[in-house]
């Protein structure tokens, strides 16, 4: 019964995928959706004595694996190469600003609480 539920919910994530597909959205979208509609948090086709069996586990690792290598040929390094500035640049610039707005938020509140602003806030409420 379990290899059962196990291809039923395969069909239904393929018959997913190709669906999304067809609203030109990447496939592994539909899967995604699938297993969150069908995993044992929705309909619990794929309920947890299957998630927790050892031959699942290494199943998934090999399934990991190849949609691994899906996604990647997905990727066409034609248009990475042509919009690999801007890519770059973006990063760049997200990583920076994330790592100055996180230290200077640390910063004010390591620095309030050195000097006691929140202790005399706390007595004060």
């Amino acid at each position: 019964m379990l290899i059962v539920r196990l291809l039923l919910t395969v069909v239904l994530a393929t018959a997913a995928g190709k669906l999304i597909a067809k609203l030109k959205l990447p496939s592994i979208l539909g899967w995604l959706i699938a297993g969150m509609i069908f995993g044992p948090h929705g309909f619990s086709i794929m309920n947890q004595e299957i998630l927790d069996a050892v031959w699942y586990q290494s199943l998934i690792h090999i399934l990991e694996c190849a949609v691994g290598l899906m996604i990647g040929t997905e990727l066409v390094w034609r248009k990475i190469k042509k919009s690999g500035k801007p890519i770059i640049i973006t990063t760049f610039t997200q990583s920076l600003g994330t790592f100055f707005i996180v230290t200077l938020t640390f910063g004010i509140v390591f620095y309030a609480d050195r000097n006691g602003v929140f202790s005399s806030f706390c007595q004060h409420y």
